[in-house]
Parts: structure tokens; C-alpha cells; sequence
């Protein structure tokens, strides 16, 4: 790229199209280092030898800069990821970088080029990209926790508001003192099963564990009115995944019968077993299985579920063809092909009081039919979705036959995030932002000829799994199948309130926090220095 001492040439056409992205909200002009970079170009070099090695400087620091002004996070975050991300298989690694670059990206890079090209020799464009950033830097207004109201306090727990401080604190400060309240108050909740009830339980509880879907998913391809949604006596609209990583969302779903806790307090066991779902239903004769429909090993999937979540078995594997071919080239089954084989065993079992967890990641980003692997992930999500959501309906069609008595949850991990926003590219789930962890959490009665009263109850509250243990609780205290009819209202009685505080940790000190704060959305990697999301 040629420069001048007064002109910055065709870096003019990178300035323009920067000035372009800020205006449409896409990234953040940071307005001191690109003037900086701008004087880098502009300053005076009489040696040629120099003017050539300046531009080849400039070239990465230009990259830098623009990765910098981009919503995307710290780079150093993502080179944590790159042990991850080299399992990856070329054709997934080629999908997410052409996610990278839109189309619009590109209509914007031509039309920058040709209004370069075009004016170049009539208008002083270097003066026009200065002025324009000057003008940006004056009258636009970041995206940053500054407009955070003194006056409304947020709620940290089910019931019990936030105090406000006497003296004036900054948003920073309010942010940090809110997070810390949340988990403080989060800490003193528990909900235990009551022993003395494991005579009266004869029924079996099936956990749908769904990686990669959230109502944002759903509502993107208009499935909100699909027949296995309507199915749920129970459906929450406001459920809180709490993460946007697999791993740790079924650990915390696992960990459901206490309060929410920080990341790292998930993944090291506490004290005593009192937090563990499968341990409170053990005490009262449940036995336990697992399946999955892949080969669980990335990221240890398995044995973190095993350690932290407190599953003592192995998966149970069921034979069929491969359905799909994951990102890392494992084979992944059908979940219908599982699921018939599933019932059959389960119709000649004598065994009552059994929980199985059932783990997919049918949706996950980057699988591929088996027989098509030119198609990209994101063009064929929808489809997945639909054969999913039909596949887990006729689940439960087969167990209405058998009227034995089960209850069924739907509980996925986090969405895929198909849509993207300013923040994020589509499949991008760094920042556990609320479009990915609003999941479609649902509870389902079945056997015993039981009937439901009314028609099915959504729970619009903000919610996350510790309600799960409250309705689990609540089926037994009531003794649910030991009745002919119940009312779902019953079961929501003095449901927990959880508002929405999300986090992704890789490491100790490497992570990223978001979490709603009055009505808006802020987002931090976790050191204590908050921006408001851009959804």
C-alpha cells in the first residue's frame, strides 16, 4: 500500500470502511489508538527502504487495531482455545471463517474501494477520514455501564433486593458489589429431599440433556408452536442455563439442589453431598443411567460429568448407524435409533426408580450428515432442529404407551446461537449472552393414567436449575403418581427465583461474565471492568 507523507493513500479505504461498521453499531472505534495509527502512516519518512518496512509493520497492526474495535473478545482469550480449535476438522474451521467474513462485510469493502477510487483525485479523503473520526469521537456514545440508574436497585436472590449504598459508587463498583451479592445470597439456598418418602416413589425421572438449543434458536425457525413443546405440562419461558459451555451446564444442572455458584465453585466438590441431584435421589432409591448419542470424550465431556456431577456409571452404548459426523469427526447416532432401543429395554425392566440422563449433541455446530459433508452446519441446523424436536416427540408418544409412571425434562445445555449479533458471529459462544442461555427448560407427567388439570403452565419468572430441584421436590412431597389428576399449578408453588447471571471460565483467571443489571445486559472477562452488551 502506498503512502505519502500527507496522504494516507489507499489506507484510506481501511478508515472508511471502520467509519462505516461504527456507524452501523457493528464495532467500537477506539479513537486514540486509530489516530495514533493514523500520525504512524502520516509521519515523515524520507528513506524508502523505511516507507517499505512501515507498511509491512503496519499490515498486522492494522489487523490488531481492527480485531480491538470488533465486539469480539480479547484475543488472548481465544488462544487459551487453541488446543480445542485443533481438533477441529478443516471443513468446520473453513465454515467459521467465512462467518467471519458477511456479505455485507463485503459490500462494504467494495463500496469503500470504489468511493476511494472515484474521489480520491478531487477530495483530500485523508482530511475527510480524520474529520469523520473526530466527529464519531464527539458525538457518539460507547457502549459502557454509564447509564446505570442510581435510583432502581436490582434483585440479587428469589426475594431480597439489593440495599442501596449511602455513598456514590461508579458503575464499576455497582456491577462488582452486585455480582458478589448474588453469589452471597445464592449460597444460602438449598432444597433437600425428604428421606422418609422413598416408599411412596414408583415412578422413573428421563433427562433430556440437548446441547445447542435455546429459545432464540427455536424462535428463529418459527418452531415455538411445535408439537413436542406443547407437550410439557410445564415450560419455562425464562430459564437460565448459566453458561454457554456443555460441560459445565450439566454439571450445574447435576448440582441443582443448591443455590448458583461461581464457575470455579462447580467444578471442585464441595463438602459433603448435599448439592448433588443424583446423590439426594440415591438416598431415596433411584438408580442411575447414562447415554449419550457420541463418543464423549472432547473435552473430557464424560469424565467431567462423571467427577463433577457426581455420576457413578458409565454410558450405556446402544448400536446403530452413524446419523451424523461431529466437528472432530466422531460418529454421533440418531436419537430416535437410541431411543426405540431404549424403550424396549425399558418396557422389559422390573426395575422402578431410575434416572436417566440422556446427553445429545445432534445440534452442536460443525456436524455434518454422514452422507453429505459439502453442506456447511449453520444451512443444515434447521433441519437437525426439526428431526430433533420429532425424534424426542416420539419419545414421548412411546412412553404414553407403556403408562409407566415417568417424568420426563426436557433441560437443554445452551443455544447455538444460529442467529449471531453485534457481539458475536453465528456458532460464536464465548460471551454467555442471553440469546444462548434463555434455554427451553420443560417438565412432563406421564403413566398411571394420570390427568392434568388445565392446560399447561408456562413459568415467565427468571429461573435456573435449582427450580428443577424445587419441582422434583415438589413431585415427591406430593406424591404425585399416587393420585389420578394433579395441577402443574401446584408444582410452581414457591418456585425459586434465580435472576440471570452467566459465566464461561477456561482457566482460574481467563473467563467471561455476563449478567442483567436493570434491564440491561453488561458483560465482563472477569476482571472487574464491565461494557453493556449489544445484543
Amino acid at each position: 500500500m502506498k503512502s505519502s507523507n500527507t496522504n494516507l493513500g489507499v489506507w484510506n479505504i481501511y478508515f472508511i470502511i471502520k467509519l462505516i461498521l461504527v456507524v452501523n453499531g457493528i464495532i467500537e472505534l477506539n479513537f486514540l489508538k486509530n489516530i495514533a495509527f493514523i500520525a504512524f502512516l502520516l509521519m515523515p519518512l524520507e528513506n524508502k527502504n523505511m516507507v517499505s518496512l512501515r507498511q509491512i509493520i503496519a499490515i498486522p497492526l492494522a489487523c490488531l487495531l481492527f480485531y480491538e474495535d470488533s465486539y469480539l473478545p480479547p484475543i488472548w482469550h481465544l488462544f487459551t482455545q487453541l488446543e480445542q480449535i485443533s481438533k477441529f476438522d478443516i471443513s468446520y474451521l473453513y465454515e467459521l471463517l467465512t462467518r467471519f467474513v458477511s456479505l455485507n462485510f463485503v459490500l462494504i469493502v467494495f463500496v469503500s474501494a470504489v468511493f476511494y477510487v472515484i474521489s480520491y483525485k478531487v477530495l483530500r479523503i485523508t482530511v475527510l477520514v480524520i474529520a469523520g473520526m473526530t466527529l464519531l469521537q464527539i458525538t457518539h456514545t460507547p457502549h459502557s455501564p454509564s447509564t446505570i440508574s442510581k435510583e432502581t436497585q436490582p434483585i440479587a436472590s428469589a426475594n431480597t433486593p439489593l440495599q442501596e449504598s449511602s455513598t456514590a459508587l461508579s458503575e464499576n463498583e455497582q456491577l462488582n458489589n452486585y455480582r458478589k451479592e448474588f453469589f452471597k445470597k445464592q449460597a444460602s439456598l438449598n432444597i433437600s429431599f425428604r428421606d422418609d418418602l422413598q416408599q411412596n416413589i414408583k415412578f422413573d425421572i428421563l433427562a433430556l440433556s440437548v446441547c445447542s438449543l435455546a429459545w432464540e434458536d427455536i424462535k428463529y425457525f418459527n418452531l415455538e408452536n411445535h408439537k413436542l413443546l406443547k407437550e410439557f405440562d410445564i415450560l419455562f419461558d425464562n430459564f437460565n442455563s448459566a453458561t454457554s459451555y456443555s460441560g459445565p451446564a450439566l454439571v450445574r444442572f447435576l448440582q441443582a439442589n443448591c443455590g448458583q455458584k461461581p464457575h470455579l465453585g462447580i467444578m471442585s466438590r464441595p463438602s459433603g453431598q448435599k448439592c448433588y441431584l443424583l446423590n439426594n435421589l440415591k438416598e431415596l432409591g433411584f438408580n442411575t443411567e447414562l447415554i449419550l448419542n457420541h463418543s464423549g470424550l472432547f473435552d473430557n465431556f464424560t469424565s467431567l460429568v462423571q467427577e463433577r456431577g457426581g455420576i457413578d456409571v458409565n454410558p450405556t452404548r446402544y448400536n446403530s448407524k452413524p446419523y451424523l459426523v461431529s466437528f472432530d469427526k466422531s460418529p454421533i447416532q440418531r436419537d430416535k435409533d437410541i431411543f426405540s432401543q431404549w424403550l424396549q429395554n425399558r418396557d422389559k425392566s422390573v426395575t422402578d426408580k431410575m434416572f436417566t440422563l440422556y446427553n445429545t449433541v445432534s445440534l452442536h455446530d460443525g456436524n455434518h450428515f454422514e452422507n453429505n459433508m459439502e453442506i456447511m452446519s449453520s444451512e443444515t441446523y434447521g433441519r437437525r432442529l426439526i428431526t430433533l424436536l420429532d425424534d424426542l416427540y416420539e419419545v414421548i408418544e412411546g412412553l404414553k404407551k407403556s403408562n409407566r409412571p415417568i417424568v420426563v425434562l426436557l433441560v437443554p445445555e445452551h443455544g447455538a446461537n444460529i442467529r449471531g449479533d453485534n457481539m458475536q458471529i453465528a456458532g460464536m459462544r464465548d460471551l454467555p449472552s442471553p440469546g444462548i442461555t434463555n434455554v427451553p427448560v420443560g417438565l412432563k407427567i406421564i403413566g398411571n393414567n394420570i390427568q392434568r388439570l388445565g392446560g399447561q403452565k408456562h413459568v415467565t419468572q427468571q429461573s435456573s436449575y435449582l427450580a428443577i430441584a424445587h419441582l422434583i421436590n415438589q413431585l415427591l412431597e406430593q406424591d404425585i403418581f399416587g393420585k389420578s389428576e394433579f395441577d402443574p399449578e401446584s408444582l410452581l408453588q414457591n418456585i425459586p427465583q434465580t435472576p440471570v447471571l452467566s459465566e464461561n471460565m477456561l482457566t482460574e483467571n481467563d473467563g467471561s461474565i455476563v449478567m442483567q443489571y436493570q434491564n440491561n445486559y453488561y458483560y465482563s472477562f472477569n476482571n472487574g471492568e464491565w461494557t453493556e452488551y449489544k445484543q
